[in-house]
């Protein structure tokens, strides 16, 4: 049952679903011919269309992966919601880069999955720190995705997420402009971040613990210069997370296999998209 409160979002939703009807970013059905009771909740605001269909949303590979980075000491532990496959690049792409918020959902969801499985194998934190954008981006974008899927991971989780303990202090090229492999993926992100101290006084064998969340891990090369950040101001980076990963990038080891073959189909496109790596 819609609560009163939600009335007015609801029919202003149904409005634009009329004027504009929105298509999944995957087989590509207008969402809004589907039944109202078929269609999965907005994404980053009230105003937001479902993104997927029911059918498609159903077939996300929620299979979450440990996996441990070891291009930068110390090794980085990463959860994933799924292996990265490259129709679930697509729709972080299709999400960041051509505004269909409405994927924050699905894909918080599979970020949520990945930090389970990160806190299982490394332990607990104490806050979650979202990738930044360079402000100049963020701006542009009108959102940090990395900071929406935190959100929804402390939600599950019961974390408080800090964005402000991290900025990014230079602005960079999009990591997707580089091959998984490119020594110039850790080049472009070297002390690109910069970090607060902890100050809250909670500890864990004299440092506080914090947990980095990002969409899609490839390299590790964002995580790697972000924790190193974090570690410079005093923190301890215990794991990190993202709703999907590449096990098969340079230095990383899979630590957990994932519990099923990933079952998402190609992607859908009218035209736009782009892979995982752009910030």
């Amino acid at each position: 049952m819609i609560a009163p409160a939600d009335l007015p979002g609801v029919g202003a939703r149904a409005i634009l679903e009329a004027l504009w009807p929105s298509r999944c970013a995957l087989c590509g059905i207008a969402v809004g011919d589907l039944p109202a009771a078929t269609r999965r909740r907005a994404g980053i605001r009230w105003c937001d269309p479902t993104a997927l269909c029911t059918s498609c949303e159903d077939r996300l590979p929620a299979a979450p992966v440990v996996l441990r980075h070891d291009g930068v000491p110390p090794p980085l532990v990463v959860g994933a919601g799924s292996v990265n496959h490259p129709a679930l690049a697509e729709l972080v792409g299709v999400w960041k880069y051509r505004g269909r918020r409405g994927l924050a959902a699905p894909l918080g969801r599979l970020a949520v999955a990945g930090a389970a499985a990160a806190l299982a194998a490394a332990g607990g934190a104490d806050v979650l720190v979202p990738v930044p954008l360079h402000p100049r981006r963020h701006r542009e974008r009108g959102f940090n995705q990395a900071e929406v899927l935190a959100r929804a991971v402390g939600a599950a989780l019961d974390l408080p997420v800090r964005p402000e303990l991290l900025r990014r202090r230079r602005a960079t090229s999009q990591q997707a402009h580089f091959a998984g492999d490119d020594p110039r993926r850790r080049r472009n992100v070297a002390d690109a971040f910069a970090a607060r101290p902890p100050l809250d006084g909670r500890t864990w064998e004299g440092r506080a613990r914090a947990a980095l969340i990002d969409d899609l891990v490839t390299s590790g090369a964002t995580l790697a210069a972000a924790a190193a950040a974090l570690r410079a101001a005093g923190w301890t980076v215990v794991w990190s997370a993202a709703a999907g990963a590449a096990p098969a990038a340079p230095g990383a080891v899979l630590l957990t296999p994932p519990d099923a073959a990933p079952t998402i189909p190609a992607a859908w496109t009218d035209g736009g998209g782009t892979t995982e790596g752009g910030r």
